[in-house]
């Protein structure tokens, strides 16, 4: 029988854990917030891959998200 004994954490892994646990504190995103912030920054990407201006509709009703250029 193959018992499994987990390796001892190292260091960096209970900082970055800590780190971690600090962040996800301090500034929680509105899921909303994240999607408009997300999108915008797709369609700037957009802008600067094919230029233009990009315009973003979201519609949570009917689940749509939409980036188009203008």
């Amino acid at each position: 029988m193959i018992t499994y004994s987990p390796r001892e954490r190292l260091r960096n892994e209970e900082t970055v854990g800590k780190l971690r646990d600090l962040i996800s504190g301090v500034w929680p995103m509105d899921p909303a917030k994240r999607i408009e912030r997300d999108a915008a920054s797709i369609a700037t990407a957009m802008a600067s891959i094919h230029g233009g201006t990009w315009r973003v509709q979201i519609d949570h009703l009917a689940g749509l998200v939409v980036i188009v250029r203008h």
